[in-house]
């Protein structure tokens, strides 16, 4: 273990309410039965209109474009923000990797300044290697065992959920909480943002439910 646009897009994201049925993944030889993706969706809304990047703004220079339902990274840096500020919440997306030991990260409570990525942010690391899952900017555990055990392969669709309230955080990933933390208290509030660090994946499926602030 290792220590260390606007949400005006309603509904229940891009996916179909027929797609009801849990997709079954192989991974290393066990059997991990992933809940059907609109499972659970209640009081969540779509940041992405699956067109546009509408509600988002790309930041520092950032490669970032929309086409066919997917966000898309083209290497370089910089990052796409946001409109929003949000709080305490609870963030549903999909990512996949085009290529092997892909860089990027998922931006938490961010500020707009910054020369390439923002001063003030926590980050989940979203690289398909062994760093993949970690939370830099707070102390955290990492269960990197099983994060490689469920990561799919390169461009195979992955489920990130990652959930904020207070100073706790939980990074699920497949259906599985791979990454904790009780150290997200300095920065309250703040911006999602997708990094630009060279890589090139791909993101769908982004959605937030609010939760009410934590004492």
């Amino acid at each position: 273990m290792h220590r260390a646009l606007p949400a005006c897009w309603r509904g229940v994201g891009l996916l179909g309410g027929a797609a009801l049925l849990a997709g079954i993944v192989l991974c290393g030889g066990g059997v991990a039965v992933e809940p059907p993706a609109d499972a659970d969706e209640e009081g969540f809304v779509s940041l992405f209109d699956g067109q546009s990047l509408a509600g988002w703004e790309i930041m520092n220079g950032g490669r970032f474009s929309a086409e066919v339902g997917v966000i898309k990274l083209r290497g370089g840096r910089g990052w796409l923000r946001c409109e929003k500020e949000y709080t305490d919440f609870v963030l549903r997306l999909e990512v996949r990797w085009l290529r092997p030991k892909q860089d990027s990260g998922i931006f938490l409570r961010a500020s707009k300044e910054g020369a390439n990525w923002p001063d003030r942010r926590y980050e989940v690391q979203c690289e398909n290697t062994q760093r993949m899952a970690r939370l830099f900017g707070a102390s955290y555990e990492l269960d990197i065992e099983l994060a490689q055990k469920v990561l799919r392969p390169v461009d195979q669709w992955n489920v990130l959920e990652i959930r904020c309230a207070g100073p706790q955080c939980e990074v699920h990933l497949n259906g599985q909480r791979v990454c904790t933390s009780s150290d997200l208290g300095k920065y309250r509030s703040g911006y999602i943002g997708l990094q630009g660090e060279g890589g090139e994946l791909e993101f769908r499926n982004l959605r937030i439910r609010t939760l009410e602030p934590a004492p």
